[in-house]
């Protein structure tokens, strides 16, 4: 069983700033590029001076500009352990308003052999070993983990539901215009009743697969330190928990858009393609998106705009199994790995390969003529997803992006 728990977060003092923490807040460490990472740290006490340190500043400088925040009561520790309602609300796909609502509690640190927490994408070494810097000078987490959990009742939904009309403890609106509240839900049958809900549920990561095999290694080095004997702060991660059922849980795709391939390894790309795929050539981006995203779960579309090449390809086998059935999965595999000599290094380390977020975002990217071909993805769904990470598998890096974010500077947990 999960044993997810309250606790005392630490927040922005907002009897001194106020309930709107716009200023302070920013996107999860991992999606901030450099104009943007620029641009939050223009205002002094944005969380990004903690998440990603300054240049030329260790770590440990981040863990005393956090202390120095408490004694300057920027940041305040609430009063007595709580659970926290993280509600986003924000236009679908299809422009209809949805809105999203997580709890945010503590969730015990398990192995992922038990069961009882599973990943479903690989991670990054290196990423893992920035995370474990951050998380040895602070001495807890200043992010959360975005899980999800599987609840075919609706009790929690149900639950959550009552809640969300509570006053908020702090709101901001993000850059996407999504808007954000936070609500604390304290009082001990309450908090008890969401335990009792959430602990018999089997929980998925959605982001934060690198935050938490890290957190696993921390647990680790520290119990080898203190020695065995109970609960410590540090068997606990923090998390918000959605549910797999809930309307505004979204999964966006991340296209793939690569460079420095020899022109004559683009040149015969489409007669290698159509040995193993079935082709169905179109206009141009815009037709062939449309045409993906009515195509089967592990289609894939792709465009050379060198060549003029858009075209849709269907594997001609059926896939054997779930993982065979995405449309990234056959994309890494039998393409970029298969034909276009990439290596699981290459991939890992981003070169020559970009990974974005949307179909119009990689559109203005191909533009600038950086990349020579773009291929498009199809999203899996949330029950593909589960499906995979409980057979074992996992997905290729980049498979999934929610949206939105769990942005930071909302709560932490800190030992």
């Amino acid at each position: 069983m999960a044993k997810v728990i309250p606790f005392r977060a630490v927040h922005y003092n907002t009897s001194r700033f106020g309930q709107d923490v716009t200023r302070f807040v920013a996107p999860p460490y991992d999606v901030i590029d450099r104009p943007a990472e620029k641009s939050l740290k223009d205002d002094r006490l944005n969380i990004t001076h903690i998440t990603l340190g300054d240049q030329g500043d260790s770590y440990a400088t981040s863990a005393k500009r956090l202390r120095r925040w408490f004694e300057d009561e920027v940041m305040v520790r609430d009063d007595g352990e709580a659970f926290y309602l993280y509600e986003q609300t924000f236009k679908g796909p299809d422009g209809t308003p949805v809105v999203r609502t997580g709890v945010v509690g503590l969730v015990r640190l398990e192995e992922f052999s038990k069961g009882v927490v599973l990943p479903h994408e690989r991670t990054i070494p290196k990423h893992k070993a920035d995370r474990l810097e951050l998380m040895k000078a602070v001495g807890g987490y200043t992010e959360q983990v975005f899980m999800l959990y599987d609840d075919p009742s609706g009790d929690v939904e149900r639950l959550l539901q009552e809640l969300r009309k509570r006053e908020e403890l702090l709101r901001f609106v993000d850059t996407d215009g999504v808007h954000h509240r936070i609500v604390r839900v304290g009082e001990a049958p309450m908090v008890d009743r969401i335990s009792s809900l959430l602990g018999p549920l089997r929980l998925l990561i959605a982001d934060g697969h690198h935050r938490y095999e890290t957190a696993l290694r921390y647990r680790a080095m520290r119990r080898e330190a203190d020695g065995e004997g109970g609960e410590r702060p540090y068997d606990f991660i923090m998390a918000t928990l959605v549910g797999f059922g809930n309307p505004g849980l979204v999964i966006l795709p991340t296209h793939r858009l690569v460079r420095d391939l020899a022109e004559e390894t683009l040149v015969g790309l489409r007669d290698r393609l159509s040995g193993e795929f079935e082709l169905t050539d179109v206009a141009g981006p815009a037709e062939l998106v449309d045409a993906l995203g009515r195509a089967r779960p592990d289609a894939f579309g792709v465009w050379l705009p060198g060549t003029g090449l858009a075209t849709l390809a269907v594997a001609r086998r059926t896939p054997e199994d779930p993982l065979d059935g995405l449309s990234v999965q056959v994309l890494q595999e039998r393409v970029l790995k298969g034909m276009l000599g990439y290596t699981q290094d290459m991939l890992d380390g981003k070169v020559g390969i970009e990974y974005v977020k949307g179909t119009e975002a990689s559109i203005a990217a191909m533009a600038t003529g950086e990349h020579q071909a773009c291929f498009f993805v199809r999203p899996p769904s949330a029950d593909q997803v589960m499906e995979i990470a409980s057979s074992g598998e996992k997905m290729p890096q980049k498979s999934t992006y929610f949206f939105p974010k769990i942005w930071s500077g909302t709560l932490l947990y800190l030992f």
